[in-house]
């Protein structure tokens, strides 16, 4: 199966650490050119979103995994979709509904991510929920709110960590443990990062909350969702990389190229856009 990734920045890397498991034919489009899509508004991101689309539907695709908050704007649309439409993989929107409202315990749930990204999302997540059906238990609380309570938090520095720091340097950590301390004081159950870059950051979150009271469901259960939509794996594993602008920056990115390579010597196909 011929799967294609837009990414802007780290989101591959994160991705890759499971997709990397099974054999399929991946077509990763680094839009380094207009890194970071956070830093911009939602529509201007989602207009660069789309170009990659449509340049990758042009070489033939099976699936597609764009960011989180693009495929739920994209899966809201969907009547207004073009071609490509039914190509997005509903990877986000899954473990959404099947982890984070399923698991909710009391129906406060808290997400984070840029500002702009962050407004549109609000708006996404309450049309997502419009055809959730609660579970039995949590029917069963009776301080459980419906619709669900959202909380948001700007967290515009945590995607610069990744490029300028390690993710497990003490002050990344003391920095990521002060904004979370937000959905604690908020008395959330269950946050949501709205980029797969945050999920690099999960052994800091997961150590910091106390599961019981706040869940954040990890890069497994994405895992899990995309066993769930993409159950076949094919016999070959191939890498290629449409890049905008430098191809160099992406070479020195040894980490990524490690991860990509399954720490063998996979071929890795370089086309520049």
């Amino acid at each position: 199966m011929k799967i294609w990734i837009i990414t802007s920045g780290s989101e591959n890397l994160t991705l890759f650490k499971f997709l990397s498991q099974y054999n399929h034919n991946y077509v990763v489009y680094y839009d380094f050119f207009h890194w970071p899509y956070g830093d911009k508004t939602f529509e201007q991101s989602l207009a660069c979103v789309e170009k990659g689309i449509e340049y990758l539907t042009k070489q033939g695709v099976d699936n597609i995994i764009v960011p989180p908050v693009y495929e739920l704007h994209y899966l809201a649309w969907s009547l207004k979709l073009k071609a490509w439409g039914q190509k997005i993989l509903p990877l986000f929107k899954t473990y959404v509904l099947d982890y984070c409202f399923t698991y909710s315990l009391v129906g406060k749930i808290g997400l984070f991510w840029d500002f702009a990204d962050l407004e549109r999302a609000q708006h996404l997540m309450k049309n997502l929920e419009k055809n959730y059906v609660l579970t039995s238990d949590q029917k069963s609380i009776k301080k459980f709110h419906t619709p669900f309570v959202y909380w948001t938090k700007e967290t515009s520095l945590w995607k610069y960590y990744l490029t300028q720091l390690s993710y497990s340097h003490v002050l990344v950590n003391k920095i990521i443990k002060f904004d979370l301390r937000y959905f604690k004081d908020a008395m959330t159950d269950t946050i949501i990062p709205l980029n797969y870059w945050y999920f690099h950051y999960q052994t800091t979150i997961t150590k910091f909350l106390n599961f019981k009271k706040i869940r954040f469901h990890s890069l497994e259960k994405l895992e899990q969702c995309f066993l769930q939509l993409v159950p076949t794996s094919w016999t070959n594993y191939s890498v290629t990389i449409a890049y905008t602008w430098n191809c160099e920056i992406l070479r020195r990115e040894k980490k990524s190229l490690w991860t990509l390579q399954r720490g063998k010597t996979t071929e890795i196909i370089w086309k520049e856009i």
